[in-house]
């Protein structure tokens, strides 16, 4: 958008034109703040106002009218104490009330100071940027005053690339981050229409019912899928759940045209099964599906348990590799952001099953001050092991490679007309499945190592 330079801008014209000034620049860290007082700097020094600098640091650029530009990093120790003319605080929405009760004192002292705010909108309705912003734009006055600009009407945006993010990420992050627009700061991950506008009546297929005699013990055809495990402890269950490409019949191309769907072809969770025993449930589930990745979740109880599920699978000649995933705030901001895309997007079919459903509705965030959210099904909400072990699948997707036709991932499904199919089943936003739902065969390229966090050898 160019903020920073309107900043630089905004700070150097209050230093210049006023003898004795002082700016206080604050930013959410101390990078940023460096980075905003080098602008500064830079503009100064390029422009005919070079010659008035008398001294320039990482914190502090002075003129000869006795102004100056000082730059702290959000901190009530650095921002105490300044006598303020002109108070910049970037990114506000990610900056601690307390540092704004710190900032703030400073200006009243000085007759016609100023304060700018300017932030990403972030925050729920009581942090002061969002109040005074609201504030600003509900009744403005000879105090308070707001504007707004989404990217959309800057002139250094591209507005073909603008449409591209648009399409590709959730509402919500291009709406805060692109549009300008505020989102709730906490509440239901999920609302209840992007879920119920998923759910389709189809029937999720048993590993052993992929099971035919003509192949000696294994489907006919293989059927790809990437899978996630929740492993459990005490309360909480293990759970696996498993996501692949659904075979359509091209059923929905006025929708989609080439991209296909992504759906959930089996999942279960059991409650009070030792370890042993689920990783052998998780071993034969690999021997019909075939698993290209398995992301299991090492911290927690999970260090163990994937350990031996690594070399089980190994031992038993198992196809595709199991990464082990630590499931951090970031990692879930990651995987539920890509379901949540996915829903948006009416490329995610979900089965009318209650307790994922539950789970998906429980899912609760919260907007934390680094500017990511905590994603977590609250206690009194009940368990998450099937949501994130859905979560963890879907990790495990790239759906630009989940293609009919053309590019790596092509996928030849059966595709016949709607009406030799005798028995549909519907989503309410309107994509059409057989009830008898199961992956495409030979579909394997969307298939990647788990997104989000990457660590090392760790997801």
């Amino acid at each position: 958008m160019g903020k920073s330079t309107i900043l630089s801008t905004l700070a150097l014209f209050e230093a210049v034109t006023r003898r004795n000034v002082t700016v206080l620049l604050v930013s959410a860290g101390e990078v940023a703040s460096r980075r905003l007082l080098e602008e500064c700097t830079a503009l100064a020094l390029e422009s005919s106002l070079g010659g008035s600098v008398l001294d320039d640091s990482k914190s502090l650029l002075t003129f000869s009218n006795g102004s100056r530009i000082i730059s702290v990093p959000a901190s009530q120790r650095q921002i105490r104490g300044w006598p303020v003319d002109v108070l910049i605080l970037d990114e506000a929405g990610f900056i601690d009330p307390d540092i704004w009760r710190a900032a703030e004192p400073a200006i009243i002292a000085r007759p016609g100071s100023k304060v700018i705010l300017t932030s990403t909108p972030w925050g729920d309705s009581a942090h002061f940027f969002r109040a005074l912003w609201n504030r600003g734009m509900d009744a403005p006055d000879e105090h308070v005053a707001a504007w707004h600009w989404p990217s959309s009407v800057s002139p250094l945006v591209d507005d073909a690339l603008l449409e591209q993010i648009r399409e590709r990420e959730p509402a919500d992050y291009f709406k805060r981050e692109f549009l300008a627009e505020w989102t709730d700061g906490a509440g239901a991950y999920f609302s209840e229409a992007e879920i119920m506008n998923a759910v389709a009546d189809y029937e999720m297929t048993a590993p052993e019912d992929l099971l035919l005699p003509l192949s000696g013990g294994r489907a006919a055809q293989p059927y790809f899928a990437a899978a996630g495990v929740d492993w459990g402890y005490a309360q909480d269950a293990n759970a696996l759940a498993l996501v692949s490409v659904a075979e359509d019949l091209g059923l929905n191309r006025d929708v989609h045209g080439d991209d296909a769907v992504f759906f959930v072809p089996w999942m279960e969770v059991r409650h009070n099964w030792p370890y042993s025993e689920f990783i052998d449930r998780v071993v034969n589930v690999a021997g019909t599906y075939q698993l290209k990745v398995v992301a299991s979740e090492v911290n927690g109880v999970g260090q163990y348990p994937t350990d031996d599920l690594t070399r089980r699978l190994d031992d038993a000649g198992r196809p595709g590799w199991v990464y082990r995933v630590v499931t951090d705030v970031r990692r879930k901001q990651s995987g539920f952001s890509k379901i949540k895309g996915l829903l948006q997007r009416r490329r995610l079919v979900l089965p009318r099953h209650p307790e994922l459903l539950k789970q998906l509705r429980g899912l609760e965030f919260e907007q934390l001050a680094t500017g990511s959210l905590r994603i977590s099904v609250p206690d009194r909400a009940g368990h998450d092991d099937l949501a994130m072990a859905l979560m963890q699948a879907i990790s495990s997707v790239f759906p630009p490679y989940a293609r009919r036709y053309g590019g790596r991932g092509e996928v030849r499904p059966m595709e016949r007309a709607a009406s030799t199919v005798e028995d549909l089943v519907e989503t309410q936003s309107g994509l059409r499945v057989p009830r008898k739902l199961l992956p495409i065969a030979h579909s394997e390229d969307w298939i990647i190592q788990p997104e989000g966090n990457e660590k090392g050898e760790q997801w």
